[in-house]
């Protein structure tokens, strides 16, 4: 139900948590409403689930074949993602105290 070769990197607010058939909206920072009816695997849907109403999450989106505003959630991307990717890329050195 995914297609990821036109993905898009939206931050989001999550509008409507996710519901028992898979399905929440996110609103974007530049105020799009984005209807998310799939997810690409079940860690991306156990991930969203633990989201609540008014939390910001940075996610990978992919639209959904036929359908209007509709969206599959490929990834999802959190501050230690960010900061692993800095560590592994040196581009953060942690502060040593002494």
């Amino acid at each position: 139900m995914c297609q990821t070769r036109s993905e898009q990197r939206k931050t989001c607010t999550i509008a409507v948590e996710l519901n028992r058939y898979g399905a929440m909206t996110l609103r974007s920072d530049a105020g799009q409403n984005l209807q998310v009816v799939a997810s690409k695997n079940p860690q991306i849907t156990e991930q969203l689930s633990e989201l609540s109403a008014g939390s910001r999450v940075s996610v990978r989106l992919a639209k959904t074949p036929g359908r209007g505003n509709a969206w599959c959630v490929t990834g999802i991307e959190n501050k230690s993602d960010r900061m692993r990717a800095r560590l592994d890329s040196g581009r953060h050195q942690p502060r040593v105290e002494k």
